[in-house]
C-alpha cells in the first residue's frame, strides 16, 4: 500500500464517495487506483443491470463529485485499509488546481454523511464532522427535510435489455442524427461505451458507429465459425461473428477456445476513449439499430470550445478501422472519418503499422547492441547504455533465474546477494555485447496484483519484459580475447538456474550451452547446489534511512574520519547525495560532498512537506552522478556530518591518471553549487571546489547559463533606522510595514522600514561617488566599514567587516555582511572601499528578526532547512508585509564595533498587510509543522500565543513535520535519551 503522496488524474468517479485515479502515461496506458474517500458514506447507485434501485440522492452525490474532479489533475494518499474489506483502499485526494479536499467539498454540500468516530479514520476527521454539521443545520443535500424532494431523488433508469426496452425504441424516441445530453459511465472498449442519456435516464451500451477498434476480449475462432469481427454482413449490417462470438460466451460453449486476449493496441484504444470520455459530459448522436439490436452512433466531445467525434480520434490515432457498412449509416462526418484513416494508414500508426513495410528500421530499437552495464539490478537483471544512442535498456538474461532479491521487509532468498554482486564486480562499467531474444509479458505488482485484479473482474495490466544474451569480451590466462556468456558465468557458480519451459516456449539460442553451465555447477557443488553449507548470511545496520535518528550514525563518525575508507555506491538519491555501503563494517550511510548542493529532484508530497517541482538540471546531475557512480568501488574522507544524520566529506574513484573527485567534477560541469555559507579555508580541498566553481561562472554551465550581475538596488525600498535601544519584553506592541531582504534560517532573518527615505538616500550617495576610482584602504580590522562590492551584482554597497580572512598586504580576503539588507559576501581587497563619513553616519537599515513565540529547527537540524525554504518562499519577492513587533532583544553576539550585532533583535509577527494573526507566517509556519511555540515565553492566554498553540496543535494531531513520529522533545531531551543499541551487526 502506498504511504506518501502521489499525483494523479480522475479518471472517473464510482459514486459519491468513491473515484478512479490514473497516474502519468508512459507509452501505453497508465496505472489505476480505486479510492474510496476515508471516513465518508455516500448514497449507493443503482446496479447497471437494474436489479437494485439507487438509493436517495445517490445520482444526485455523484454528479456533485463527477462535475467537480472528472479529468482534473490532483493529489492522493492511501490512509487506511480494513480487513474485513479486502482490496479497497481508502484516503484523501486534493484538487491540484485549487488544493481543495474532496471529501470536505461532498460533505460540506451535503452530499455525503461521514462515518462514526472509532476505528481508523481520515486525518481531516474533525474538519469532516465541522462541516457536515453546518450541512445538517442548513438542511443541505441529503439533510433535507423536504419529503417531495427526498422522493424525487430517486431515480428511475431505463435499461436496454433482452426482455424489456428494445434498442429500436430507443431510436425513435430521441430521433437519428439528434444529439442528446449524456454521460458516459463505462468503457468495454475503444469503441464499446456505456452512457446514461439525460435527462430521461436511459441506460444504454452505444458502439461507435463505422468505427472497429481492436477487441479486449480475443477468441481464436473455433472450426466453422463465422467470419472475424469487422466483416461486413451479407445485408450490409453489423457482422455477424461478433454476435455468435457473445452467444459462445454467454452460453459458455466457447469453452474449449483459448483464454481471451486483448488484441494489439485494445488496451491502447480502451485508454484513449477512457482519457476522452469517461465520466465526461457528452453529446450522443445515435444512427441506427443492427439487426442483433446493437445500438450505433456518434460520441462527440468537447476539446476547448469545438466538439470532436471520439470515432475520428481513434482512426486518426490508428486505433480503429472503419467498416462501410457503418458509414452508409451516419448521417454526417462520414467523409472526415476516411480522411483521418487515409492520414493513418500513411503515417503508418498504430494498427496500420505495417500497412507499408518500411524501408529500413528508423527508430526501431535494434535486436542486437552494445553498451554500457550502468547498473546491475538482481543476479539475473541489468541496465545496459546503448552505445548508438545512450538509451538506457533493461536487459533480462535469457532462460535463467536467479534468487530473488526481495522487497521492502521481505528477505532475500539465498545467494541473491552473491548473485548480484558477481556481476556487479564482472560487468559494472564495462561494455558488453546484447542480443535480443524474445520477450515475456508479465502483470504490473506481479502475481499477487494480478489475482487481486481479476477478483475485483478488472484488466490485468501487463508490462513487457525483454530477454537476452549478454557476452562480455576478456582475456584469458594466456591473455587471449575470448567472450564469456554471462548467464553461464552465473551458472557455473550455483548462483542460478535454468528455467525449464514448456514445450512451445521461446528460449535462449544458447539453451544447450546453459544446461551444461549449469550442470558443471551442480557437478563441482558451487552455490546454491552445495547442501552441506549454510547459505552466506549478510549483516548490516543502514544508518541511512530516514526512520534512523542522527545519534545512531554519529556512533560510526569517529572511525570513518580516521582516514580514507573503501565503500560501494548503492544508491543514487540526488545529484549530491547518494547511499553508500561498506561491506567490512557492514553499515550503510547517506553521504553528500562537503560545501557542494546539486538542484533539488521533484518529490512527492510528504506529512509537513508539500510536493516539491525539480529544480533546473536536477536530472542532469541526477544522471551524472549516478553515471559516474552508481555501484562503483570508491575511496571517502568523511570530514563531519551534519544534523540530519548524512555524512560530508569526499569522494573519489580510484584509478586513471586523475581519480574522479565527485564535489569538483560536479561544480565544474555546472551541475552544482557550493552553499552559501561554504568557506573553503575550513574545508579540505576547498580551493579546488571553489576554482572548479568559479571556471563554470566563467563558462556559463548549466546552472550558471543566466549569471549575470543583477542590479538589485532598484529592487529595495527605503526605510529608516529603528531605534538602537533595548525595549524590555512588556513594552506596548508596535506595528510597521517591512520588506524581507535576507532569510539566513527560519529563525533568523532581516528586513527594511518600509516608506522610509533612507535606502534611497544611501543608494543615491553611491551612485553620485567615483567608488570605482578610488583606492583601496590598506588594511581593514573586524567591525570596520567600509563600501563592499558584492559579487553577483557588481554594485557597492555598505558593509562591515565580520572576518579577516587572509592578511596578504597584496591579496587580502574579507568576510563582510552588508549593512542595509543583511546578507554576507566574500571580497577580496581590490573589492573594497573606504567609506564616506556622511555614509557611514547612517544607522544600518537592515533589522535582524525572528519570528515571535517560535522555536524554529536550526539549518542543520532535521526540517531546518525545509523552514528556512518555507520562511524564504513566503516573504521573498519584495512583497510589502506587516510586522507587529513583541519585543526587543540584546543581541548575545553584539560586542565591539559590530553594527548589526549591536542592534536589538527583533521578535515580531509576520503577515500580509490586512492580515490578522491567525494567517500570519508564524501561524503558517506552525502548521506546515516546522516550528514549536516556545514554551514559557508567554501566557498562552495571550493573544496571539493562544492562536499559535491551536496552530501548533493543528500539526501535532496531523503529525506534520516535526510531528511526524509524536512528540520530538527538547534537545536535551534527546541528549538524555537512553542510548541507542550498538551500531555493530544489526541483520
Amino acid at each position: 500500500m502506498a504511504t506518501g503522496w502521489l499525483r494523479g488524474t480522475v479518471k472517473e468517479v464510482v459514486s459519491g464517495d468513491t473515484v478512479v485515479i490514473m497516474g502519468p502515461s508512459r507509452g501505453g496506458p497508465p496505472p489505476e487506483k480505486r479510492l474510496t474517500l476515508a471516513s465518508l458514506i455516500a448514497p449507493r447507485m443503482a446496479r447497471r443491470d437494474g436489479t437494485t434501485l439507487d438509493e436517495p440522492f445517490a445520482w444526485h452525490s455523484r454528479e456533485f463529485l463527477r462535475k467537480k474532479c472528472v479529468g482534473q489533475a490532483c493529489t492522493f494518499k492511501v490512509d487506511y485499509v480494513l480487513e474485513n474489506i479486502p482490496g479497497r483502499e481508502f484516503g484523501s485526494v486534493f484538487l491540484s488546481g485549487t488544493n481543495e479536499n474532496l471529501a470536505l467539498l461532498v460533505v460540506s454540500s451535503g452530499w455525503s454523511k461521514i462515518r462514526s468516530a472509532g476505528g481508523q479514520q481520515s486525518p481531516y476527521y474533525a474538519e469532516l464532522e465541522a462541516a457536515q454539521t453546518k450541512a445538517e443545520d442548513a438542511g443541505l443535500g441529503l439533510w433535507s427535510k423536504d419529503e417531495a424532494a427526498i422522493r424525487g431523488s430517486v431515480r428511475s433508469v431505463n435499461i436496454i435489455s433482452e426482455d424489456g426496452l428494445d434498442a429500436q425504441s430507443v431510436l425513435q424516441k430521441f430521433g437519428k442524427g439528434k444529439p442528446i445530453p449524456a454521460v458516459i459511465e463505462a468503457v468495454s472498449s475503444g469503441s464499446t461505451l456505456k452512457a446514461t442519456l439525460l435527462p430521461e435516464q436511459y441506460y444504454v451500451e452505444v458502439h461507435l458507429v463505422a468505427v472497429s477498434c481492436p477487441s479486449m476480449n480475443n477468441r481464436r475462432p473455433s472450426p466453422g465459425a463465422g467470419p472475424p469481427y469487422g466483416a461486413p454482413a451479407a445485408n450490409g449490417h453489423a457482422p455477424a461473428a461478433a454476435a455468435e462470438a457473445a452467444d459462445q460466451t454467454k452460453t459458455g460453449t466457447a469453452g474449449s477456445d483459448p483464454p481471451a486476449q486483448p488484441e494489439p493496441f485494445a488496451r491502447e484504444a480502451k485508454y484513449l476513449s477512457e482519457s476522452k470520455v469517461l465520466g465526461r459530459d457528452v453529446r450522443v448522436m445515435l444512427e441506427g439499430v443492427d439487426k442483433w439490436g446493437k445500438l450505433f452512433g456518434q460520441v462527440m466531445y468537447s476539446d476547448g470550445e469545438q466538439p470532436v467525434s471520439l470515432g475520428e480520434s481513434q482512426v486518426k490515432a490508428g486505433y480503429a478501422k472503419l467498416q462501410n457498412w457503418g458509414l452508409e449509416m451516419m448521417s454526417v462526418n462520414a467523409f472526415t472519418l476516411r480522411e483521418a484513416e487515409r492520414q493513418a494508414k500513411q503515417q503508418r500508426i498504430g494498427i496500420w503499422r505495417n500497412y507499408v513495410p518500411p524501408a529500413n528500421a528508423g527508430t526501431k530499437l535494434s535486436d542486437k547492441f552494445t553498451g554500457t552495464v550502468c547498473e546491475i539490478v538482481s543476479g539475473d537483471c541489468m541496465v545496459v547504455r546503448d552505445k548508438a544512442n545512450g538509451q538506457e535498456r533493461r536487459v533480462n538474461l535469457s532462460s535463467i533465474k536467479a534468487p530473488r532479491l526481495g522487497r521492502k521487509e521481505e528477505k532475500p532468498e539465498p545467494w541473491a546477494t552473491e548473485a548480484k554482486e558477481f556481476l556487479r564486480q564482472r560487468l559494472i562499467g564495462k561494455e558488453v555485447s546484447v542480443e535480443m531474444e524474445y520477450n515475456r509479458q508479465v502483470p504490473f505488482g506481479g502475481a499477487v496484483a494480478a489475482e487481486a485484479a481479476k477478483a475485483k473482474n478488472q484488466t490485468v495490466e501487463m508490462r513487457d519484459m525483454g530477454f537476452a544474451t549478454v557476452t562480455i569480451a576478456e582475456k584469458d590466462g594466456g591473455g587471449q580475447q575470448r567472450s564469456s556468456n554471462v548467464a553461464e558465468l552465473l551458472l557455473v557458480r550455483g548462483l542460478a538456474q535454468v528455467v525449464r519451459h514448456r514445450t512451445d516456449d521461446e528460449r535462449s539460442r544458447q539453451y544447450e550451452s546453459l544446461m551444461n553451465a549449469e550442470g558443471s555447477g551442480m557437478g563441482s557443488k558451487k552455490g546454491m547446489h552445495n547442501k552441506s553449507k549454510d547459505p552466506p548470511v549478510h549483516y548490516y545496520n543502514d544508518v541511512s534511512l530516514p526512520s534512523t535518528s542522527a545519534n545512531q550514525a554519529k556512533q560510526y563518525l569517529p572511525f570513518f574520519q580516521r582516514g580514507k575508507q573503501k565503500g560501494i555506491v548503492e544508491f543514487v538519491l540526488s545529484g549530491a547525495r547518494l547511499k553508500l555501503y561498506f561491506p567490512q563494517q557492514g553499515v550503510c550511510i547517506a553521504f553528500s560532498p562537503s560545501g557542494v548542493r546539486a538542484p533539488q529532484r521533484a518529490t512527492q508530497g510528504q506529512p509537513g512537506r508539500a510536493p516539491a517541482t525539480a529544480e533546473p538540471y536536477s536530472e542532469e546531475a541526477f544522471s551524472f552522478t549516478r553515471h559516474h557512480c552508481l555501484q562503483r568501488e570508491v575511496e571517502v574522507e568523511i570530514d563531519t556530518m551534519d544534523r540530519g544524520g548524512n555524512f560530508l566529506g569526499a569522494l573519489t574513484l580510484p584509478g586513471g591518471s586523475r581519480p574522479f573527485n565527485l564535489g569538483p567534477a560536479l561544480l565544474e560541469a555546472g551541475l552544482a553549487k557550493l552553499h552559501p555559507s561554504f568557506d573553503p579555508d575550513r574545508v579540505q580541498g576547498g580551493a579546488e571546489l571553489a576554482a572548479a566553481q568559479a571556471r563554470a561562472q566563467k563558462a556559463k554551465l548549466k546552472v550558471w547559463e543566466n549569471y549575470e550581475p543583477a542590479d538589485e538596488t532598484a529592487t529595495r525600498s527605503g526605510a529608516d533606522e529603528d531605534t538602537n535601544g533595548h525595549a524590555s519584553s512588556n513594552s506596548p506592541r508596535e506595528t510597521v510595514f517591512v520588506t524581507v531582504t535576507e532569510v539566513v534560517s527560519g529563525s533568523q532573518f532581516y528586513v527594511q522600514m518600509a516608506e522610509q527615505p533612507r535606502v534611497d538616500y544611501i543608494a543615491d550617495q553611491l551612485k553620485s561617488l567615483s567608488v570605482a576610482s578610488s583606492s583601496a584602504p590598506p588594511r581593514l580590522q573586524v567591525g570596520g566599514l567600509c563600501l563592499a562590492q558584492y559579487s553577483l551584482d557588481d554594485q557597492w554597497y555598505r558593509a562591515s567587516v565580520q572576518r579577516v580572512i587572509s592578511s596578504d598586504p597584496m591579496n587580502p580576503q574579507y568576510s563582510v555582511i552588508f549593512l542595509d539588507f543583511g546578507n554576507q559576501d566574500r571580497v577580496g581587497g581590490k573589492s573594497v572601499r573606504a567609506i564616506d563619513s556622511a555614509l557611514a553616519a547612517v544607522p544600518p537599515q537592515a533589522h535582524c528578526c525572528s519570528l515571535a513565540y517560535l522555536k524554529v529547527p536550526s539549518l542543520d537540524a532535521d526540517y531546518g532547512l525545509d523552514a528556512a525554504q518555507f520562511l524564504s518562499q513566503a516573504t521573498g519577492g519584495g512583497k510589502r508585509m506587516t510586522a507587529s513587533i513583541e519585543r526587543r532583544e540584546r543581541q548575545q553576539q553584539a560586542r565591539g564595533k559590530d553594527p548589526l550585532g549591536s542592534q536589538p533583535l527583533l521578535h515580531i509577527v509576520l503577515s500580509k498587510e490586512g492580515n490578522s494573526a491567525a494567517d500570519s507566517v508564524n501561524a503558517d509556519m506552525l502548521r506546515a509543522g516546522l516550528a514549536r511555540v516556545k514554551a514559557g515565553k508567554a501566557k498562552q492566554s495571550e493573544d496571539p500565543v493562544s492562536i499559535f498553540v491551536q496552530c501548533e496543535d493543528e500539526a501535532r494531531k496531523g503529525h506534520t513535520g516535526i510531528w511526524i513520529h509524536g512528540d520530538p522533545g527538547s534537545e536535551s531531551d534527546e541528549e538524555d535519551a537512553t542510548p541507542s543499541k550498538p551500531a555493530w551487526g544489526r541483520r
